[in-house]
């Protein structure tokens, strides 16, 4: 295990962090990306008011390994999370240890599937550094059941509505004790078994059944992301969040769009590895901002401590790159370039 820096006194500038994460969303299931029938319109306002990101890459076209890349800055092979259901090594240096050791306080709500949500595994949220953690062991549907720091837990309505309210809450009680924070918001959606609520399927009752159900997923996504979003607004602190989205993989084939990218989820074609990807911190980029140079779910970890100012004590190598200076306009490419390689390792 790496060494962290000491804990810092708690600095009011320091920016919170939202990092907010799809499952199974491809690069043209968005309205804003051309799709043609869905509505997104709270993702389709962030696209228009925030930065954009055309060409932003999953670090594998699987969820478990591109979730551990957002976490440790490091490609999957390198951080051995191979592939789907591959848990993250309890010895790796995870975005929520460093800031937590820089005074943030850290939740993880939604979606894990990189290790254990029972109370005593080993690669639960809390061993990686998360304070509080309501946490589903893989992709959670309708009325889902999920772990309360290690207690089973039902909870009523659409998983996307669930997850954003575990955030809000937990955004409330940092806001009121005026400490930083850093949330980790992982939807279940638009992943199977497709149950949208009726009321979101309904705009879509003129495609087929399972389509119809996909759609709905999205939308109710796309009202939960709007209700994070506005949360940050009404508790004033806008300008000194970092709101980040993007999905963990490219599109799912037949339901999903890759926007005429070859490929969908499980290939390591542009189809199975582009996601759609937005960005708000309006006291950094207070004007709408469009990035079409390549990035990966792998640079989030370094942009990330950049802004905070946080570091690990003992950094272990990094795939990914800051992207601050892409959008600060400071550079005109970003400063490596990105491989992947899909590990022959099945999931587990």
């Amino acid at each position: 295990m790496c060494v962290l820096a000491p804990v810092a006194a708690a600095d009011p500038k320091k920016p919170n962090v939202v990092l907010v994460m799809a499952d199974d969303q491809g690069w043209g299931d968005m309205a804003y990306n051309g799709h043609p029938h869905l509505r997104t319109p709270h993702f389709d306002a962030l696209a228009r008011e925030g930065v954009r990101f055309d060409r932003f890459h999953a670090a594998a076209p699987v969820c478990s390994p591109t979730r551990a890349s957002v976490l440790t800055g490091r490609t999957p092979n390198r951080m051995a999370t191979f592939s789907w259901g591959h848990p993250i090594r309890p010895q790796e240096t995870t975005l929520a240890q460093v800031l937590r050791a820089a005074s943030y306080r850290t939740g993880h709500f939604g979606k894990w599937h990189l290790g254990s949500v029972q109370k005593d595994g080993t690669s639960t949220p809390g061993k990686c550094g998360f304070d509080e953690w309501v946490s589903a062991p893989n992709f959670f549907d309708l009325g889902p059941v999920l772990s309360d720091r290690g207690k089973a837990t039902q909870f009523r309505g659409d998983s996307s509505d669930v997850t954003a309210d575990l955030a809000v809450s937990f955004m409330r009680a940092c806001a009121k004790q005026k400490q930083p924070f850093l949330a980790v918001v992982w939807f279940g959606s638009p992943h199977a078994p497709h149950k949208a609520l009726p009321a979101d399927s309904r705009p879509y009752a003129d495609r087929p059944a399972a389509e119809r159900e996909f759609l709905g997923e999205i939308a109710a996504m796309d009202r939960a992301f709007g209700r994070v979003r506005a949360e940050i607004k009404a508790l004033g602190l806008t300008d000194d969040t970092i709101l980040w989205y993007c999905s963990d993989n490219g599109a799912l084939p037949k339901l999903g769009s890759s926007g005429d990218r070859r490929g969908n989820k499980g290939q390591v074609y542009e189809g199975g590895l582009l996601v759609p990807a937005l960005l708000e911190w309006p006291a950094r980029y207070p004007k709408p901002l469009v990035i079409s140079e390549p990035c990966v779910t792998s640079d989030m970890y370094p942009t990330v401590l950049e802004w905070t100012r946080a570091r690990a004590e003992q950094q272990p190598p990094l795939d990914g790159v800051s992207l601050a200076p892409l959008l600060d306009g400071r550079a005109a490419a970003r400063a490596k370039p990105i491989g992947f390689w899909n590990h022959p390792t099945p999931g587990v």
